[in-house]
């Protein structure tokens, strides 16, 4: 893939209260390009319409912000563009406090008879949702075309594009509802109903986008999610972004999990690449907050080694001034972005794992990480593997090992898929319930695991008994696994490698021990872990338990497995802590490690 996309941008905020006085007053062309400058700033996404729903120039579809006196966006677009600065705009869907007060009939209404948004009361400062079935998306649409009509802008950023953790049941979505035979409540239906029209939207504002310039650059914000099922992610909306902008700043609540998780999953997709990032302490909004240089730097050259570019999030003072000492922090870090621009351009991961991502049904919460999915992240990272996480529809051929973590369906499509990559010589790791058949009580691919499943483990906790192959680097003792797991029976053939060690009995209020749980009685039969050929099978949700209490062992027992599958890694033998995060990646003849 090309890269296109300008690495050192800033994505500049202006939500402003029309309470607000001397909006823009003390702004200055020389000195806001003098300041990017400052900062190293290729591309800067500036403001058309805000969440308060004012415009910062002179509409004649919107409002303009009532205590502005110039055109502030036709002002930065030129000042941007005369100093050779990439200008992208951007607007905003479906948070727009003006509409919401003035067209009471354009306001989304959740299935509990609420307003919803991050404010979810009328009395509560913040955003509060509008509905976009209703005549408020032709608004959105009319506002962007206008925009493109008057500025030659460099693309645009749409923001908001997602009711959120809610579908709506205003009267327009009932009606609407009616006609299509959807049960409002059906929550699944309602969810798809939801989704079906965030898409409808994104289709009706692309098209009518490309009318009026069909180059144009296009990213729906906000909108981005890690799904199983591809029809429930974004794979069917990709004709309508011309790239990805993961919105990820680490002080938020995204946290330090999600950027390195959903890059891992978006480097899948055939689009560049945006890494979201923030100068604030905590999130947007935070005017007097300053990000740390090292953190800034770290979350800058972690994009750089995921193949994506970096955006840095800012938000204007209301009068217009930018704050000189962001710009030399943002400086700082962008000057070593751009030392490195040569070896970040046009390369390519070189995955050797690919990880089924957990999350199956979450078309609406976009940022939820499932803490299989986490646990993963965090094995995998640890111990220097090139890895993505994929979906169900995802392309198999890249990989050599696929990892199945925990609670990760199977359909009879993907089984398919699956034993034609065994067939081809790949190799499987599946833990726990993931390819487990809810109607015949048995896992999908239960011949070419060697297994059969008999239903949840007896015992929980109980201890991990290993055999001599996967005793490297685990001290010799009997391991605790915390949470229950799966009882399996081993085929003939069929090679076990951990066996359960029974405690003395199930901690409850009637007999119980010690403060936590009960000790070992003795060793049994049941398998814990096996391999048949090319499958190696655990029956204990391993990632979940490393996410949620990080157990060394666990992840030496991932390690002894995965080593037995895939003996050759990329990274071999080093003296790295677990801390250092390791990335592979190819410019045409070259490897590149980060």
């Amino acid at each position: 893939m090309t890269q296109h996309l300008p690495f050192r941008q800033v994505h500049l905020d202006f939500h402003t209260s029309p309470h607000i006085p001397q909006v823009g007053a003390d702004f200055d062309a020389g000195d806001f390009v003098r300041t990017l400058e400052m900062g190293r700033v290729n591309s800067v996404t500036v403001f058309s319409r805000c969440h308060h729903g004012y415009c910062y120039y002179p509409t004649q579809v919107g409002t303009t912000h009532p205590h502005l006196g110039r055109d502030l966006l036709g002002e930065m677009v030129n000042a941007c563009h005369a100093a050779e600065i990439r200008v992208p705009a951007y607007t905003t869907v479906v948070w727009d406090e003006l509409a919401w007060a003035t067209h009471p009939e354009w306001r989304m209404l959740t299935p509990t008879g609420h307003d919803f948004g991050p404010s979810d009361s009328p009395l509560k400062p913040g955003w509060k949702n509008l509905c976009l079935n209703t005549p408020y998306a032709d608004y959105v649409i009319a506002q962007i075309e206008e925009l493109l009509e008057l500025y030659d802008v460099d693309g645009l950023f749409i923001d908001i594009v997602r009711y959120g953790a809610s579908p709506c049941v205003c009267a327009t979505c009932l009606g609407q509802m009616v006609q299509q035979d959807v049960d409002p409540e059906d929550a699944k239906q309602l969810r798809r109903f939801a989704l079906a029209a965030e898409r409808r939207f994104m289709a009706r504002c692309s098209a009518a986008i490309r009318a009026k310039k069909p180059d144009q650059g296009i990213f729906y914000n906000s909108r981005l999610r890690m799904a199983w099922d591809p029809e429930l992610g974004n794979r069917p909306e990709m004709n309508d972004f011309t790239h990805l902008e993961i919105e990820s700043l680490p002080g938020g609540f995204w946290g330090y999990d999600h950027f390195p998780m959903y890059v891992r999953y978006f480097q899948t997709f055939d689009r560049e690449l945006v890494a979201m990032l923030g100068r604030f302490h905590t999130t947007w909004g935070d005017f007097g907050g300053l990000r740390n240089r090292e953190a800034l730097e770290f979350e800058c050259f972690q994009a750089l080694a995921h193949g994506a570019v970096c955006s840095i999030g800012d938000q204007l003072h209301p009068r217009g001034k930018m704050d000189p000492a962001v710009y030399e922090r943002i400086g700082a870090v962008y000057a070593q972005v751009e030392q490195r621009e040569p070896w970040c351009v046009d390369t390519q991961p070189l995955p050797e794992i690919g990880v089924f991502t957990a999350n199956v049904e979450r078309p609406l919460a976009s940022d939820e990480i499932n803490e299989s999915d986490r646990g993963a992240l965090h094995v995998l990272e640890q111990l220097k593997l090139q890895f993505q996480f994929i979906d169900a529809g995802s392309d198999l051929s890249p990989y050599g090992l696929l990892i199945l973590p925990d609670e990760v369906p199977l359909n009879t499509a993907l089984t398919e898929k699956l034993r034609t990559f065994l067939g081809a010589g790949g190799r499987l790791l599946i833990t726990d319930r993931s390819g487990l058949d809810e109607t015949t009580g048995d896992f999908h691919l239960s011949p070419e695991m060697g297994l059969r499943y008999l239903g949840e483990a007896e015992f929980a906790p109980d201890y991990l008994v290993l055999e001599p192959e996967l005793t490297h680097g685990i001290e010799p003792m009997h391991h605790v696994c915390l949470l229950q797991g799966a009882r399996v029976s081993a085929e003939p053939g069929t090679q076990v490698l951990a066996r359960s060690g029974a405690p003395y009995f199930n901690r409850t209020w009637q007999h119980f021990c010690s403060h936590q749980y009960t000790p070992i009685d003795q060793p049994t039969d049941e398998p814990i872990i096996t391999q048949n050929g090319n499958v190696i099978y655990i029956a204990r949700p391993l990632f979940r338990e490393y996410a949620q209490d990080a157990r060394r062992v666990h992840k030496q027992v991932l390690a002894n497995c995965i080593q037995r599958l895939l003996p050759k890694p990329w990274v071999g033998a080093h003296n790295l802590p677990s801390t250092a995060i390791v990335t592979v990646r190819q410019q045409r003849d070259d490897l590149l490690v980060h």
